[in-house]
C-alpha cells in the first residue's frame, strides 16, 4: 500500500498542472466578450505564427480595440467589466511578444510610407523594390534588419562601396593637384618677382655710370 502511495500523488499532481494548463470556461467566455463587443475580426485573434503583414493587421486591430474600448466607457455603454491593456493583447498574441516585437517594430515603421504599403498589402508594393532582396518569406529579424540599415534589408554590395571609395579618392587627388597647381603660380611670381629685382639693380648701375 505504501508503494502505491507515491505513484497516486504524482497522478494527481500531474492531473492538476494539466487542469490549471486549459483555460477556465469563464475566461474563455469573457474573451469571446470582448472580440463581440469590440467588432474585432475572429481571423485576427489568437497566438501563433503569423507573417508579417498579418501581424501588423493584429497590431492595428489591437489600437483600434483599445480606442473603441476607450469611447464605451467615456460614453457609458460598455456593459461587462472592464479589460485590461493586456488582457487585449492576449487576443492577438502574447503580452511577452507584442511587447518584444509587435510594439518595438511596428511603431518605427511609421516613418516608412513604402514599408507601410507593403505590410498593408497594396499591389503596386513589391517585394524587392522594398526589402532590397527577394525572399520567400520576411520576418521580424528580417523587419529589425531593415530599420537598422535604414530602409535597406542588405548593405551596399562589396563593387559599390570600392566605387564610391575611388570616387572619394580621385577627389582627394584633383585636390593636390590644384595645391600642385596654386604652389606653381607661387613659384612663378616669385620667379617673376626676382627677375624684376634684377633688371631694376641693372638699370640703377647704368645709370650710376
Amino acid at each position: 500500500m505504501d508503494d502505491d502511495a507515491p505513484t497516486s500523488v504524482t497522478a494527481s499532481a500531474s492531473a492538476v498542472a494539466s487542469v490549471s494548463a486549459v483555460p477556465s470556461a469563464s475566461a474563455v467566455d469573457f474573451k469571446s466578450q470582448l472580440i463581440n463587443l469590440l467588432g474585432i475580426p475572429v481571423h485576427l485573434t489568437g497566438s501563433g505564427d503569423v507573417s508579417l503583414p498579418v501581424a501588423y493587421q493584429k497590431y492595428k486591430a489591437f489600437l483600434v480595440a483599445c480606442h473603441t474600448l476607450d469611447d464605451m466607457v467615456a460614453n457609458g455603454t460598455w456593459p461587462i467589466k472592464r479589460p485590461t491593456r493586456s488582457d487585449l493583447i492576449e487576443l492577438f498574441v502574447s503580452k511577452s511578444f507584442y511587447h518584444s516585437h509587435y510594439r518595438r517594430y511596428f511603431t518605427k515603421v511609421a516613418d516608412y510610407s513604402e514599408m507601410l504599403a507593403w505590410l498593408e498589402g497594396e499591389p503596386e508594393s513589391v517585394d524587392v523594390d522594398v526589402w532590397g532582396v527577394q525572399k520567400v518569406n520576411y520576418s521580424f529579424t528580417d523587419l529589425r534588419a531593415w530599420l537598422e540599415n535604414g530602409g535597406m534589408l542588405e548593405l551596399e554590395d562589396e563593387d559599390e562601396v570600392l566605387e564610391k571609395k575611388v570616387v572619394k579618392r580621385g577627389k582627394g587627388k584633383g585636390k593636390g593637384k590644384d595645391l600642385e597647381k596654386r604652389q606653381g603660380k607661387g613659384k612663378g611670381k616669385e620667379k617673376e618677382k626676382e627677375k624684376d629685382k634684377g633688371h631694376k639693380k641693372k638699370e640703377s648701375s647704368k645709370r650710376a655710370k
